[in-house]
């Protein structure tokens, strides 16, 4: 599933993306390793924070998609 995923580099894109899908915003400082939002067991956006604390942020374009 995650092979869907794009990577943004934005928490406040990534957070205007959560708003068109339907998602709250998690608070980052929250998160230990990962964080997910999946739609019907489709994951939909993704933050990864590695070791030294910096998140990644990713999501699934096709969830906002018009076709």
């Amino acid at each position: 599933m995650e092979k869907m995923l794009t990577e943004i580099g934005s928490y406040s894109l990534f957070h205007e993306y959560l708003n068109v899908v339907g998602a709250a915003s998690p608070v980052l400082a929250r998160i230990k390793t990962r964080w997910e939002y999946k739609q019907s067991d489709r994951l939909i956006a993704q933050i990864r924070v590695d070791p030294q604390g910096n998140a990644r942020f990713y999501i699934d374009a096709r969830a906002i998609s018009v076709n």
